[in-house]
């Protein structure tokens, strides 16, 4: 098992989950696959859609609770519908480039 990283900051990663997605591409056809985000303990620490998310994957938090999907379909209804900074992104690209990714 390959471990998470996070590309905002790049440390480790708390979870990352893989959802369908789909795009209109410049000739206007739809394409289709896969998008990912990832949960940082550090990035996401002041985002109010991972706060249930990381309270319960804290390491001194209560344990993992039988409707822990609810808890990540909840972090995932917000999450999904967020679009890349293109600043960021331009970042990674450079990182990615250079080896360090």
């Amino acid at each position: 098992m390959t471990s998470l990283v996070c590309a905002r900051c790049a440390t480790s990663a708390l979870l990352a989950a893989r959802y369908p997605h789909a795009w209109r591409n410049s000739s206007g056809e739809r394409v289709e696959g896969l998008r990912e985000s990832v949960l940082c303990g550090s990035c996401d620490a002041d985002d109010p859609a991972a706060a249930a998310l990381l309270a319960l994957l804290a390491e001194d938090g209560p344990p993992l609770p039988a409707d822990l999907a609810d808890v990540v379909d909840a972090w995932l209804a917000r999450v999904r519908h967020r679009v890349p900074d293109p600043f960021a992104l331009d970042a990674q690209e450079a990182r990615w480039r250079a080896g360090e990714l």
